[in-house]
């Protein structure tokens, strides 16, 4: 089962200037296409689905939606990867070097991995615990409890 994508056609139709719910036809499957792609690579980097159990509701951060409508709004304008163009004289146009679909910049994939690791996915944290007992089971002292070995009393 295919995932659902992590932001809908109607942001991208904002971001687009026209009217929700105007693209239809060949141009909804592309917008379609173009936001399954920038979600399937925001997917890849984060590690995680943001999709709730439900299979539908997407729980994705605001940044990493705005992350995919960006990427595929970039491959819904320039679909062809045109880089350049030269009126003056003869005309003449450049195709991109380099990738023309969806793909995401140093600065998206940053802010994916760190929207990722405020999921709990990306990272590890642990807590430090003294000990208010030392091994005889005692109390420590309150004024040995800044001592600088404080694991002196571990078990």
């Amino acid at each position: 089962m295919a995932l659902p994508s992590l932001a809908p056609v109607s942001a991208l139709e904002v971001r687009l200037g026209v009217d929700v719910g105007s693209l239809a036809g060949a141009d909804l499957a592309r917008a379609e296409a173009d936001l399954a792609d920038a979600s399937a690579l925001v997917r890849n980097e984060a590690g995680c689905d943001w999709v709730a159990v439900d299979g539908v509701t997407i729980t994705a951060p605001d940044p990493v939606v705005a992350v995919v409508v960006r990427a595929a709004l970039r491959s819904y304008r320039n679909p062809d990867g045109y880089q350049g163009e030269n009126l003056g004289g003869s005309y003449s146009y450049q195709y991109a070097q380099g990738e023309t679909g969806v793909y995401l910049t140093a600065d998206e994939i940053r802010v994916v991995q760190l929207a990722a690791r405020g999921a709990g996915t990306g990272g590890l944290t642990t807590v430090r615990v003294l000990p208010a007992y030392d091994r005889t089971r005692r109390p420590v002292p309150r004024e040995e409890w800044d001592h600088p070995d404080p694991w002196r009393w571990s078990l």
